[in-house]
């Protein structure tokens, strides 16, 4: 799947260019909001000085390779790269590497507006005013380091992106929250604890929330969507769904759709295709593989025992 490719400055020349020497094998650009996965397998290359325009986190998927990189002009290291380990590195600081075999790896980047969005929903230390300091809290860059959390979802984003999208941009929207979140929390300047602001909405509020799910399975529903019925940023809106529902939106979307396929499959002889359509999914495809996923069989196999 190729597509535009994500960008950076050349510290030399001032000007703007790929991040990377070759396209993608795999790439989410303009489907979900807020981030971006790529997949790349790249031959040795020495990459110049670069500022990259997002903070980006690269996960490691090849064998072992050692890698030498330098940050801001500052002296050379190396580290030896293996399966699962982590870099992050934030959007302004000039970053130059090289390696001298093949490497693949997912690079997964994040729009500026996002970190802002959740550090909004963050406060430092005891004092609720200082979530205003968040948002100038700088992410520290890493080399090489083990992130199981960071690993797992970025492979749950590959997963997905491979299949086609099958849970909607609501999945991927979802994702992207935790991994800023995880950030922010982990990787950050400040020493003092990053908690989360608390939320407490009503029961009608929930209800309201439902209705519209129920009301608008047939649309490409988003967390930006969701949360702004209840005047809440998406972080927010997540954290309070999953405390009151048990699972999180985009788990509560699936499920929601399942049962409306069921429903159609056993009680209607509307065509295969219009029920994909109905309940949300972008294609008989998607469709097939979110049904089999929850249910075990698949959607013409369940009604054809019915």
């Amino acid at each position: 799947m190729k597509s535009e490719q994500l960008s950076a400055i050349d510290v030399a020349s001032g000007n703007l260019v790929p991040m990377s020497s070759k396209f993608p094998i795999l790439s989410s650009t303009n489907h979900w909001n807020g981030i971006v996965l790529e997949q790349h397998h790249l031959p040795a290359f020495e990459c110049p000085e670069l500022c990259l325009q997002q903070h980006s986190i690269n996960i490691w998927l090849g064998n072992s390779c050692q890698i030498d990189w330098r940050l801001a002009g500052g002296r050379l290291h190396s580290t030896q790269m293996r399966r699962g380990l982590v870099n992050i590195t934030p959007k302004g600081i000039p970053t130059q590497a090289r390696w001298h075999e093949e490497i693949k790896f997912l690079l997964v980047s994040f729009d500026s507006s996002l970190f802002k969005r959740v550090a909004d929903d963050l406060i430092v230390g005891s004092d609720v005013y200082d979530r205003l300091r968040l948002r100038t809290i700088e992410i520290i860059p890493q080399r090489g380091v083990c992130d199981q959390q960071i690993f797992h979802l970025g492979m749950a984003l590959k997963a997905e992106l491979k299949a086609g999208y099958p849970s909607g941009k609501l999945y991927g929207e979802s994702v992207a929250i935790a991994l800023a979140a995880h950030l922010l929390k982990t990787y950050s300047g400040t020493r003092q604890p990053i908690a989360e602001l608390e939320v407490n909405l009503s029961e009608r509020q929930l209800r309201q929330i439902i209705d519209y799910i129920y009301d608008n399975l047939a649309l490409e529903l988003t967390l930006v969507e969701l949360a702004s019925l209840v005047n809440m940023s998406s972080y927010s809106f997540c954290r309070w769904f999953k405390r009151l529902m048990g699972i999180s939106p985009h788990q509560y979307v699936i499920k929601c759709r399942i049962e409306r396929a069921k429903f159609l499959l056993t009680y209607s002889q509307l065509p295969i295709i219009e029920i994909t359509y109905q309940i949300g999914c972008s294609s008989q495809s998607n469709f097939t593989t979110i049904f089999r996923k929850h249910v075990g069989i698949t959607p013409k196999a369940y009604r054809e025992m019915i």
